[in-house]
């Protein structure tokens, strides 16, 4: 057929360019990977993976033999030398504080740790106060923040257990309750075991910190890039549309384009398979960008069958938008204002939201607003599917990008029947 001749002739010739290779593949891409990076590069698992810091440990604390021998620093270090933390810090216990310094300062080491000797006291004085003391390297920064966070959470617990044990000092006595030392260091131990085991998994959710964001906000993150994989691939889609759709200037231009005209081929025929290419190709387009973001970003698209219903609502909804962007367009001089211009606007106001999802307290006009342009419904689509919404949520949104993809085809061919009449 001679329809599909010309589809396949303009298809030939998009693969041959370098605008489509680089802007319609690459640049996607090279987007995502720009920001996978920027959250940590590629993990074995699709995780986030750090660093290992070494850390030099001088426990000066002393045990207050009055709690049963309680010592907070023992607890502390022998809690950073748990096999859940050992990927993610060497501990290494340095005679006193000016050693350990020394090793930092000589590179030796990444952080020093000087854990006071009044730290188990203080946790049973009301009006104790104590320090410990973190020297880091200066020029690092991950490491010592995933150590400072790590401890900050040990040391809330135990101002948490000193705390409970004020409050039961206080308050014991006016029911009657003899207090001693034996019933404050069990309130103490109660509390501190009630707060390790506060979040999902108990203990680990501790422990969970093998990213300086903790594994739910890692998991978070890559859920993130893959959602702005997708917004890259919804904004590159729309600029193929666009530029394919814009050889029927070239060839108006060069003369090509009337040559076939004055064929037997019908009119119709000919702009048939011109706007199947343009549909063909973001259809491509989207059969290679989304398995090879899965395999380099482990990006999770959703379920297959709404995944289809939103990626065949883009593939129409971006070639009749582009049929329609250059059906206006009176020659190649301006297709570049509406590539470089127009086109960018309305593709960053569209995915928009992919930077905003995290934003607290996001106003819902903000919110909205993408829905202005075909590229936010686009994105709405396919964040439905990501997020692992079913046929029934995207039933919607897909109606309105097909409703939105008929409007723009008829004005787009009543526009090309208009000026080759």
């Amino acid at each position: 057929m001679k329809i599909i001749d010309v589809a396949l002739k303009d298809m030939l010739r998009s693969f041959r360019n370098m605008f489509f290779l680089m802007f319609g593949l690459g640049v996607p891409l090279l987007m995502s990977g720009i920001f996978y990076f920027a959250f940590g590069g590629l993990g074995g698992d699709g995780g986030f993976e750090v660093p290992q810091t070494r850390v030099q440990i001088v426990n000066l604390d002393e045990p207050v033999a009055e709690y049963g021998d309680f010592s907070a620093g023992q607890m502390l270090v022998e809690f950073l030398q748990t096999e859940e933390l050992s990927d993610l810090m060497a501990i290494t216990k340095a005679p006193d504080a000016a050693s350990a310094r020394a090793a930092v300062d000589d590179q030796e080491a990444g952080v020093a740790l000087i854990i006071p000797a009044g730290l188990s006291a203080s946790v049973f004085d009301p009006a104790g106060e104590t320090a410990i003391e973190m020297y880091q390297d200066p020029t690092l920064t991950l490491g010592p923040g995933i150590v400072k966070s790590i401890v900050s959470q040990f040391v809330d617990t135990l101002a948490g257990s000193k705390i409970a044990a004020n409050v039961a000092h206080e308050r014991l006595p006016e029911q009657g309750v003899t207090v001693d030392a034996a019933i404050l260091q069990e309130i103490a131990m109660q509390y501190s075991n009630w707060s390790f085991s506060l979040g999902e998994g108990g203990a680990d959710a501790l422990l969970d910190v093998r990213s300086p964001l903790g594994k739910k906000d890692t998991d978070q993150m890559v859920g993130i890039v893959g959602l702005i994989m997708a917004g890259m691939m919804i904004f590159y889609a729309f600029f193929t549309g666009a530029a394919s759709a814009g050889t029927i200037l070239q060839e108006e231009e060069s003369g090509t384009l009337a040559r076939l005209f004055t064929t037997p081929t019908p009119q119709s025929t000919i702009l048939g398979g011109k706007f199947i290419a343009v549909f063909a190709l973001i259809a491509v387009q989207l059969a290679v960008l989304m398995p090879i973001s899965s395999v380099i970003f482990g990006t999770d698209w959703g379920a297959p069958l709404p995944l289809a219903l939103a990626a065949l609502a883009l593939v129409i909804l971006a070639a009749s938008f582009g049929i329609f962007i250059v059906s206006l367009l009176k020659d190649t001089r301006q297709s570049g204002i509406v590539y470089g211009g127009v086109m960018t606007a309305l593709g960053l106001l569209g995915i928009s939201s992919v930077f905003t999802m995290n934003v607290p307290y996001v106003s819902p006009i903000v919110e909205t607003l993408p829905l202005i342009v075909p590229q936010g419904w686009a994105m709405r689509a396919m964040r439905l599917v990501m997020e692992g919404g079913g046929v029934s949520d995207v039933l919607l949104t897909v109606g309105v990008m097909l409703a939105l993809s008929l409007v723009f085809f008829l004005i787009g061919v009543f526009m090309f029947k208009k000026r080759f009449a």
